[in-house]
């Protein structure tokens, strides 16, 4: 089973962050001709897993740096409004020691928070998250 444990400095205070790489879902690349602007084809970003999420998000501007077109919509409901409608976009997450997620995303502003992506439900139903608060780390196994 792939996993990875992350150490974070105030892990009660900070949340569950991480970098990860975001790139053009599989399916994407193939359809789409999805080509990202980076050399790697992969974007490094701030990520954080939140329990509180149903889907993952990314923010606003990262699906056209990746180059995707949406392959749909969704609405969902935030804590300041309701039925927001957002894009939706096939991605592959690439979190530490090269393990590697495919998923559909919605693009949403997260303008205002210190990382460009939220790690939802959606890609822990997959997973088994290990939360240790004594020691400020959290292991995600897929």
């Amino acid at each position: 089973m792939p996993s990875f444990t992350t150490q974070v400095s105030n892990l009660q205070s900070l949340g569950l962050v991480l970098e990860i790489g975001v790139a053009p879902g599989k399916v994407a690349e193939e359809l789409q001709g999805a080509r990202p602007s980076g050399s790697a084809g992969l974007l490094s970003v701030s990520a954080m897993i939140d329990t509180g999420a149903a889907c993952s998000v990314v923010a606003a501007g990262l699906p056209k740096k990746l180059g995707l077109s949406p392959v749909g919509v969704a609405r969902i409901s935030t804590p300041a409004a309701h039925a927001v409608e957002c894009y939706e976009y096939l991605v592959r997450f690439v979190f530490p020691n090269e393990v590697i997620c495919e998923t559909t995303v919605i693009e949403a502003s997260l303008r205002g928070h210190h990382i460009q992506c939220l790690i939802g439900r959606d890609v822990l139903a997959e997973a088994v998250l290990v939360y240790v608060g004594h020691n400020d780390s959290f292991t995600l196994s897929f």
